[in-house]
């Protein structure tokens, strides 16, 4: 999965140098050579998963977690500031990812997971609002992408789930309690594949707001 992401972050970020589908598929075709297998395996692999969203998404987590390292190891990009605590802020943007996604039906597995882990913990009272702007979702779509998000506070978690269901503008917002501070803020966008009839969707103008909230004195 590691050298999958990465594959498909190359192909995507070169269109020039990978033009046809013969071109990408070459790309794939050296990761399915690395680890001695076949792309029907790795995509038997992918609908079992779909089938067991919350052991693909630990693993997805793991994932990408990895990726961060690495980006962080072998260039000069440091962790963005804002992961962590260090604003009063009424309102901060704590969105650390690409702000955007398109969801293809020629994928087996369409999956966008975000993970925000602060290097100090985030105080209480503030709310966290994941917000984003869909479209491209056919009025026929069996199966809508699903959204999740979390806030990890000491033993506890606060959980949210939506369901986007047409074009438009879309927001998960999740509270934590007021006298925990924030760990780890985590979630992520799942499009179950079966029977979806769909050209592309897309996901613009992603952010995860951080708002005090009001009336609260820290």
């Amino acid at each position: 999965m590691y050298d999958m992401q990465l594959a498909e972050a190359i192909v995507e970020k070169m269109p020039e140098s990978y033009p046809t589908s013969e071109d990408r598929m070459t790309v794939y075709d050296a990761v399915f050579t690395k680890h001695n297998i076949t792309q029907a395996e790795y995509d038997s692999s992918l609908i079992w998963y779909g089938k067991h969203v919350d052991l693909y998404m630990g693993i997805y987590r793991l994932v990408l977690k990895d990726i961060n390292a690495n980006l962080t190891a072998y260039s000069e990009v440091k962790p963005d500031p804002i992961s962590g605590d260090i604003s009063d802020n009424d309102s901060i943007d704590i969105w650390i990812s690409n702000r955007s996604e398109i969801f293809k039906p020629e994928r087996i597995f369409n999956a966008l997971q975000f993970e925000i882990h602060p290097q100090n913990p985030y105080s209480p009272g503030f709310t966290y609002v994941f917000e984003l702007s869909v479209w491209g979702i056919p009025p026929n779509l069996k199966n809508k992408p699903k959204i999740h998000l979390s806030a990890i506070q000491a033993d506890t978690i606060i959980s949210i789930n939506n369901e986007i269901n047409s074009d438009g503008y879309y927001e998960a917002v999740i509270r934590p309690t007021d006298s925990l501070y924030v760990k780890r803020i985590y979630g992520y966008i799942y499009l179950h594949e079966a029977d979806a009839v769909y050209h592309r969707i897309y996901l613009n103008d992603m952010r995860l707001m951080k708002y005090k909230t009001m009336n609260n004195e820290q």
